[in-house]
């Protein structure tokens, strides 16, 4: 059970256990009667007592046949004027919650300020203020539930119908058949597919026969009452007379306005005075027409519409565009029309244009980004492969020392060639000598000996 529920509960326990506590009188023969105290002589006392629990009776006893007398405690009594305020009732005002905390709950603790009940007042008091600032945050209490301006966005068109729905149901409680019926017709005009007119037709249709019972009554009594006002007339003198037949001319006057006013924005349902004959008639007739409505509805064909138009209003809030279009259209088959219905359709369409186009647009960035993606793909594998084929870093300074050895061979090369040149040319001459040396002599030796010989 919720925490509230629960401090409801121990708060009207508390406040039924004092409801019980009663003045009683015990008399000589055993009788005790318990009740209330109404009036005391110094012979006898008055007092209202249960007979049964549903039926009182009122009886006065005489003090020689008392025994005992006890009577309930001024603030226990003024206690039991408080047992109604909790639970409170639906859609009380700022307003409302100030005058009740300003009416018998501050009397109490103004009157009993010693009393041992006044911590049972001012649990009370808490609970009251605690439920204003509830209704001051934008809250609204609904059927005994609380709630937010955030839920009652979610759905504002059924919330709103909700909220005329109870105020109808407050004015039937009070017995205003007319107001309830103004409320009826707010949420026939403004409301005609929402789950709050369902709910309020049948209420509606029972209520009709009760409100013409009293018509007709007033109807009957017209005459009655036209002459009882002749006769006043009669006994008044000729100043007061005429100051009472032209405040009564002026309140005609401000009714026949507002009856102008009320066919000029086309009402179903017209004011009435008891003073005015042709107006109760009028409202006896709109009973007959609108009964025969009523009564000629497809009450299964509304609820379809209004639950689909409901779960539309729902799926838009939560941003299920697709269910929330499929389900208007549900409604708006089963003819649907207004401007409440024409307002969501456009929010709806907006909403699904606003998806597709941002749809769209991220599905060109992510294309732009895949692009982008790939495109660093590609150039990150080139570099892969460049440096794949470039040689090591050792090859490379081998390379080098290589490419150096071949530039400056040219310039080795002409060096050896010289040298080589020199020394070919050095050969040959030391050659040529050598040949010389070798050859010769030896000519030039067998010459000798020749000579040698002859000598």
């Amino acid at each position: 059970m919720h925490f509230k529920s629960v401090s409801y509960l121990l708060i009207l326990l508390i406040l039924t256990c004092h409801n019980t506590m009663a003045d009683s009188i015990k008399l000589k023969n055993g009788t005790v009667l318990e009740g209330k105290i109404l009036e005391e002589t110094p012979d006898s006392i008055k007092i209202e007592y249960n007979l049964t629990k549903s039926i009182k009776d009122i009886k006065i006893v005489k003090r020689s046949d008392t025994l005992e007398i006890s009577k309930e405690a001024e603030d226990e009594k003024a206690l039991k004027k408080l047992t109604t305020i909790l639970p409170t009732a639906d859609l009380i005002t700022i307003e409302g919650y100030d005058e009740l905390l300003n009416g018998h709950l501050a009397d109490f603790i103004r009157d009993f300020p010693s009393s041992n009940l006044k911590s049972k007042v001012q649990d009370i008091i808490d609970e009251l203020q605690k439920e204003k600032k509830l209704v001051e945050s934008g809250n609204i209490k609904l059927n005994g539930k609380w709630i937010s301006p955030d839920e009652a966005a979610k759905d504002n068109y059924n919330h709103s119908a909700k909220v005329v729905l109870a105020r109808m149901q407050v004015m039937l409680k009070k017995g205003r058949f007319a107001e309830a019926l103004d409320n009826f017709e707010i949420l026939q005009k403004e409301y005609a597919y929402s789950i709050a007119y369902d709910e309020s037709i049948p209420v509606t249709l029972g209520l009709l026969p009760k409100y013409d019972i009293i018509l007709a009554r007033e109807e009957k009594a017209f005459e009655i009452r036209n002459k009882e006002r002749e006769e006043q007339y009669k006994s008044m003198e000729a100043d007061d007379k005429l100051r009472t037949e032209q405040a009564f001319q002026s309140a005609m006057k401000k009714f026949q306005e507002k009856v102008t006013e009320a066919k000029e924005i086309k009402k179903v349902w017209l004011p009435i005075n008891k003073w005015d004959l042709k107006s109760i008639k009028d409202a006896r007739q709109t009973i007959v027409k609108e009964t025969k409505t009523l009564e000629s509805l497809n009450l299964s064909v509304n609820k379809i519409t209004s639950k689909a138009l409901s779960e539309a209003y729902q799926s838009y809030s939560s941003g299920d565009l697709e269910n929330a279009k499929g389900q208007l259209g549900t409604a708006k088959t089963n003819g649907a029309r207004g401007k409440s219905i024409d307002e969501l359709s456009n929010k709806i369409e907006s909403a699904i244009k606003e998806k597709i186009e941002t749809e769209r647009a991220a599905a060109i960035a992510a294309a732009a980004i895949t692009k982008k993606e790939k495109e660093e793909s590609e150039q990150k594998a080139k570099e892969q492969e460049a440096l794949k084929n470039k040689p090591l870093p050792t090859t490379s300074k081998n390379t080098d020392l290589e490419n150096s050895k071949t530039e400056t061979a040219p310039e080795s090369s002409g060096i050896s060639l010289q040298t080589i040149i020199i020394i070919i040319a050095l050969l040959l001459a030391v050659s040529t000598v050598c040949a010389k040396l070798f050859f010769k002599p030896q000519d030039e030796g067998t010459d000798f000996a020749k000579s040698d010989s002859e000598d």
